[in-house]
């Protein structure tokens, strides 16, 4: 996907809510920036993304599973206990 048109969509947006008119040189560069803040905040967005999916799929991950399943062992062993001594 291009960002090309984003950019341009945004600076139709900003020269719309401006009341002085810009020059084609002006637009350009206003259509770069935005490319770039967005080409910014999309890697930048991957790699917190990417972090948190490493995070979560390593040992501590795993570790937490595991205790959630004794707990959930130990729950049920509670729970057949109580309804024995009904």
């Amino acid at each position: 996907m291009s960002l090309k048109p984003i950019a341009d969509k945004a600076v139709a947006q900003i020269c719309s809510a401006i009341a002085a008119q810009l020059s084609d040189d002006e637009k350009t560069n206003i259509s770069r920036i935005v490319e770039q803040v967005v080409i910014d905040t999309t890697a930048s967005t991957s790699k917190e993304c990417a972090g948190i999916v490493k995070f979560h799929s390593g040992p501590e991950a795993d570790m937490a599973h595991k205790i959630a399943e004794e707990l959930k062992l130990a729950e049920t062993a509670l729970i057949a206990n109580l309804m024995g001594m009904r």
